[in-house]
């Protein structure tokens, strides 16, 4: 099948931030896919439009980044996502939004995903991935810290 191009293009991927700890299992018994599952995952995002045109999608995630944090890996992850629009592909400001929000994020959200698969590969326990994140409910998320934020200036 013959692929047509999205008039989104990502220019590039940068890691602005990383710190990564790996917290040894104290026990022998202990499932890492289950330990894996339980991790605390925060993850929070951000739009820039510059004024060249270009889309900076920042992304940051941390996992299992609290005090009394799990057996495994321990990580704090900074990355930006740049991207451009041709614009002669796009019909509607509805399609450029759908563009950077929905698309846009998910591939910032998988180069990240990808830098975590690199950064954990090597290690005793074996690749930790991101698990697939409902962007949805991410949405949902960040606009009610949105709001509270407004409501408290």
């Amino acid at each position: 099948m013959k692929i047509t191009k999205s008039p989104l293009v990502q220019t590039d991927f940068f890691v602005l931030n990383c710190n990564y700890n790996f917290i040894e299992p104290t026990e022998e018994s202990t499932n890492i896919t289950e330990t894996f599952s339980n991790y605390k995952i925060d993850f929070d995002f951000a739009h820039k439009l510059q004024d060249n045109g270009q889309i900076y999608i920042f992304v940051k995630v941390e996992i299992n980044n609290i005090k009394n944090a799990l057996p495994g890996y321990k990580m704090f992850i900074e990355g930006v996502s740049i991207f451009e629009i041709n614009e002669a592909k796009i019909v509607a400001q509805k399609q450029k939004d759908d563009l950077i929000n929905i698309s846009g994020l998910s591939i910032a959200i998988n180069n990240l995903r990808s830098y975590i698969d690199n950064i954990t590969m090597y290690n005793p326990l074996g690749k930790y991935t991101l698990p697939v994140i409902d962007l949805g409910a991410l949405y949902k998320e960040k606009n009610k810290k949105i709001k509270k934020n407004k409501s408290i200036n």
